[in-house]
């Protein structure tokens, strides 16, 4: 969600539910404000909340597009209601995704929890004898976090459910992704079908993969990973208004992520409000 947008689009998810009340909207507005003036990026926008036991987690997203091939460059960046200062949420460090498993339930809010301590290297050494070999790979470096926990949610929630409009974005003759300027936005029957969204994240799809390695992404809409495909098939489901104009998309697998689109016009994106935990049993449910 767009920062210029924050306050009208926010509107367009009235079927779902989720809303800000006056005092976050003013403050993330000013809190994503200062990111747009001390970094630069193209664009700076409310990626969503997640809800903690203590405070809740806002979540910021920055996009520069330029010099990037196929798909832009995306940092995040978090703050709670203590001070509204937003901070860059690193990315996990390698192999410490395997510890966020352990943790499928609510935030605490308390960013410096510790939620797996850290093993130093000579404890180690003195454990090693009673160790199954190839576990000491797996005992953390340093002291993993729920902020850690929280970087790792992020990505992996916007790389399963953040969603565009087919004809949305665009590629460039060098390669470049970019908004389409000249996107009039779905008609009300296109609005209500599902191939007509894909996801915003790098081609991972073999058909799709192909198309853009030879070129023909550059002639046509439906370049990204459908949404329809997702597995388990049932990953999604479709709200459309009683004026047919406005549909609103909810994901079954992360209960929170909401993406939007209003007919004939370029209103459209998505946010996260939820408790950050994944529905893990969805596929024995479908």
């Amino acid at each position: 969600m767009l920062l210029s947008k924050i306050s009208t689009d926010l509107s367009l998810l009235w079927p779902s539910g989720v809303t800000l009340n006056l005092e976050e909207k003013m403050n993330l507005e000013l809190g994503l404000l200062k990111i747009h003036e001390h970094e630069d990026f193209e664009e700076v926008l409310f990626w969503g909340k997640i809800r903690g036991i203590m405070k809740d987690y806002y979540i910021a997203m920055a996009l520069n597009y330029k010099t990037h091939k196929e798909f832009p460059y995306k940092r995040f960046f978090w703050c709670t209601s203590h001070n509204w200062t937003f901070a860059e949420l690193a990315p996990l460090r390698s192999g410490e995704s395997e510890f966020v498993d352990r943790f499928n339930m609510n935030f605490s809010g308390e960013h410096d929890k510790i939620l797996v301590e850290a093993i130093e290297d000579d404890q180690k050494d003195e454990d090693s004898d009673q160790m199954v070999p190839g576990d000491q790979e797996k005992l953390p470096n340093k002291n993993f976090t729920e902020l850690d926990r929280l970087s790792y949610v992020v990505r992996t929630i916007c790389h399963d459910c953040q969603c565009v409009p087919v004809g949305a974005f665009r590629m460039t003759p060098g390669g470049d992704l970019t908004r389409n300027k000249n996107f009039e936005g779905l008609g009300i029957a296109a609005l209500r079908e599902m191939k007509n969204y894909g996801h915003f994240r790098p081609v991972e799809l073999a058909e799709k993969r192909e198309m853009i390695d030879r070129g023909d992404a550059l002639n046509m809409a439906d370049f990204f990973d459908p949404i329809e495909k997702d597995t388990p098939k049932g990953s999604w489901s479709l709200v459309t208004d009683a004026s047919g104009t406005l549909t609103c998309l909810r994901s079954q697998l992360w209960p929170g992520y909401f993406a939007y689109c209003k007919a004939n016009c370029q209103s459209y994106g998505g946010v996260y409000i939820g408790d950050g935990i994944k529905h893990s049993d969805l596929p024995f449910m479908l």
